[in-house]
């Protein structure tokens, strides 16, 4: 089938993306509306000085810190997203979300990924949010659940929320904010996973913390076999017992984890352009994609950060095609 009516058949699809961050899925005309609400002066005001020191030797953020008297437009705005380095890329995240600052401005963000995902023809999403990255004093908790149940409301496109309780905090943090969540009985909050440093807090660590999600009945994945090698997707499954594995692309490098994967039936989050864009692989024609999938490992294309990795679920679809 020639190129463009492949694209073409490919947007038209119906599509499901079941690993996709919500602010790495920022549409650029939100961030745009953002900066144009509030300088850097407002928007850094508790920023460590040391943070602020490294962001302005990043030349896609520095010009957003020293022009403060303009109106950015989309296009201007989206040059915050060119990084080419991953450490680039984790400073860059961090920048835009000190500009979420009040509940509208979440509010603005989730309304604009889910009609932007609706718009990609993707009728099923399950939306990743790191809930404690948008506590501040002006945002509470209950302010953020009641934003993620109207966006799951929205016409179009089923939507359900995976709860990221970042490694980087530690047990007793995810402990007390998952407590918190389900106090709230949120109805469009189907599971959790663990990203963040993946090679620093083992999964071992945080095995009460799954069996708490177990138990108020929420689906279980985490960020595994990325950043770490197949060890870490032992662990995912052996430990915090997970119905699937986010990326998890590293148990290629062992076969008898494949086989394990095949034979359960475990499906992976598999996110190609993400795994290119921070280093685990060099190329498409590397990615272990098609091997994986030709071993009878049950496959998900997702785009995880796509904003920030410059892709659409449709472009992860062409990848693999």
């Amino acid at each position: 089938m020639p190129t463009l009516e492949l694209a073409q058949l490919i947007q038209r699809l119906p599509k499901s993306d079941l690993h996709v961050h919500v602010r790495g899925a920022m549409p650029p005309e939100v961030f745009a509306d953002l900066l144009n609400k509030y300088g850097p002066g407002e928007a850094f005001q508790d920023a460590p000085a040391e943070f602020m020191e490294t962001l302005r030797g990043f030349p896609n953020i520095a010009p957003f810190l020293v022009e403060t008297d303009r109106k950015w437009s989309p296009e201007e705005a989206s040059r915050v997203f060119e990084t080419t380095t991953f450490p680039q890329f984790l400073y860059t995240f961090n920048f835009t979300g000190f500009y979420l600052r009040e509940p509208d401005d979440f509010r603005s963000l989730v309304s604009g990924v889910v009609g932007n995902l609706a718009a990609q023809r993707v009728v099923y999403a399950e939306i990743t949010v790191s809930v404690k990255e948008y506590l501040r004093k002006a945002v509470t908790l209950p302010d953020l659940v009641d934003c993620l149940e109207a966006a799951a409301a929205a016409p179009g496109i089923r939507v359900q929320w995976i709860v990221d309780l970042v490694r980087d905090y530690g047990l007793q943090s995810g402990l007390d904010l998952l407590s918190d969540i389900m106090a709230l009985r949120p109805k469009s909050i189907a599971g959790i996973t663990i990203g963040g440093s993946e090679h620093l807090f083992p999964a071992a660590d945080f095995v009460p913390l799954y069996d708490l999600a177990r138990d108020h009945g929420l689906h279980l994945t985490a960020h595994a076999g990325e950043a770490v090698g197949p060890e870490s997707v032992w662990d995912a499954l052996r430990l915090l017992k997970v119905e699937r594995v986010g990326h998890g692309v590293r148990a290629i490098e062992d076969p008898e984890l494949v086989a394990y994967l095949e034979e359960n039936w475990v499906p992976l989050e598999v996110c190609p352009t993400s795994n290119l864009r921070t280093g685990a692989y060099a190329s498409y024609a590397q990615h272990p994609l098609v091997t994986l999938y030709r071993a009878g490992v049950p496959i998900t294309l997702n785009s995880d950060d796509p904003t920030f990795f410059h892709t659409t679920l449709a472009d992860e679809y062409r990848h693999a095609s």
